[in-house]
């Protein structure tokens, strides 16, 4: 895994959203494979190198020490970046633990961070973006993608990591029609109605 750690689209110094239950300083990663309808950072997707050193996300937790209780990574798509395990373990090295947010792109890269202790996330919110035979539809991937993301899903429920599980939905889509279903296979989903956003699901900024 490379040691190089991934610089940052941005920085947001203070989250009470990103991790419930804890007051999080969150980073995000440049880049994602997917095109959701629903996504309101659409500057995140284009894959590319941010204009934010990820030492800079270190240097406010160690400023902000005995304020801030965690850090998360998020994205984008953080799991595209070979450096996540080298980010992730130097948080840690910090004494701060590590949330991540994913869309279960890798489940390679997932099983390798999670395999080793200092590389392992404390708390993964997971983005199931819906059932495998939907999900092309909505988020523009394979089929083999979706079932990839389905993949990590297993990983995760299986590794005992602290989880969160969630998709996003709009009122009249496939999605919303689908969540008997998904909260069938997947219990304690926690389902979010995405926001600014027209009849077809497109985010449509104010």
């Amino acid at each position: 895994m490379s040691t190089s750690m991934p610089d940052l689209a941005g920085i947001i110094p203070f989250s009470a959203t990103d991790w419930p239950g804890r007051l999080v300083a969150t980073g995000f990663t440049q880049g994602c494979p997917l095109a959701c309808r629903y996504c309101h950072n659409p500057s995140l997707r284009p894959v590319g190198v941010g204009p934010v050193p990820f030492e800079d996300l270190l240097a406010l937790l160690t400023r902000r020490r005995g304020l801030l209780d965690a850090a998360v990574i998020s994205g984008g798509e953080p799991t595209m970046h070979p450096g996540l395990g080298a980010a992730i373990a130097a948080v840690h090295e910090l004494g701060f633990p590590v949330g991540l947010h994913t869309s279960g792109y890798s489940p390679t890269r997932l099983a390798a961070l999670l395999g080793t202790p200092t590389t392992r996330p404390d708390w993964i919110g997971l983005d199931i973006k819906g059932l495998p035979e939907s999900v092309p539809g909505v988020v523009g991937c394979s089929r083999a993608l979706a079932d990839r993301m389905w993949e990590s899903l297993d990983l995760v429920r299986a590794s005992g990591v602290d989880l969160q599980i969630r998709t996003t939905v709009w009122p009249g889509s496939r999605l919303e029609r689908d969540l008997p279903e998904l909260r069938r296979r997947v219990p304690h989903l926690v389902v979010q109605y995405a926001r600014g956003v027209d009849s077809s699901g497109r985010y449509r900024a104010a």
